[in-house]
């Protein structure tokens, strides 16, 4: 079927925005080719292909302290990051990337930024960066406290915290670390400490047990709200059935 140009390139656009597979190398063989065919490469399916091609570029104009679109090459960088499994060459990139623009960043950038590392499990010395970060800029703050993971290192640096009274307004989170490697740790901030279990990274079982055990008058109210948020019927229908 020979089509005109018009719904030719309509219908290649929307094939290869659902086959990134097929875009072809050209597409995104450097930094010029990638802002030109960036309306098609926003609107792509994931794949860690152009994944891979994007930080790889981004990041030579990052050490070569060249001009870019910071905007628009992040906005298509998180585009693409919808994959579970990330391969360790692009996870280092997408690191660099992130301790090389996050401290002097604005808002915007900072939060796109910090989402490019979200959930992502780094290595040691990319933590014991973030750790030795850390007051630099808040986003470094919440990638250490949102860690997907239970980590040492991140249990030590929260420990600290908690022992200089540092970061008072991220208790519960605080406490969520130290439960992930002590399940029978207690803080005297009662309502902070069932939120500790909610950010913990313990299994749901433990969760459960350890909010039934928290509740009291004083912690009861959030004990519901983290059991809604979580889907924990079993613990609102056992509450309400000890009520008088």
């Amino acid at each position: 079927m020979k089509l005109p140009a018009e719904q030719y390139r309509l219908l290649e656009d929307t094939y290869l925005r659902y086959f990134p597979v097929a875009i072809p190398d050209e597409c995104l063989s450097d930094y010029n080719s990638i802002i030109l065919y960036k309306n098609l490469l926003k609107r792509t399916m994931p794949d860690q292909r152009i994944l891979n091609r994007l930080v790889n570029v981004l990041g030579d104009k990052i050490k070569g302290k060249q001009r870019y679109q910071k905007m628009t090459m992040l906005k298509l960088i998180k585009q693409q990051l919808h994959s579970s499994i990330l391969q360790k060459e692009i996870v280092d990139n997408l690191f660099f990337i992130f301790q090389s623009l996050i401290i002097e960043a604005n808002e915007e950038v900072g939060w796109k930024l910090t989402t490019m590392i979200k959930d992502v499990e780094l290595s040691k010395e990319q933590i014991d960066w973030l750790v030795d970060h850390q007051k630099e800029s808040f986003h470094i703050t919440n990638r250490l406290l949102r860690y997907p993971k239970a980590n040492k290192a991140i249990y030590e640096w929260a420990l600290k915290c908690l022992s200089n009274d540092e970061l008072e307004s991220r208790l519960s989170e605080l406490i969520g670390i130290q439960l992930n490697f002590n399940k029978k740790y207690k803080h005297s901030n009662n309502v902070a400490y069932v939120w500790g279990v909610h950010y913990s990274k313990l299994d749901e079982r433990v969760k459960k047990d350890l909010l039934l055990k928290a509740v009291t008058l004083q912690t009861i109210d959030e004990v519901i709200r983290i059991s809604e948020r979580n889907c924990y019927m079993d613990i609102i229908a056992f509450l309400y059935s000890k009520c008088d």
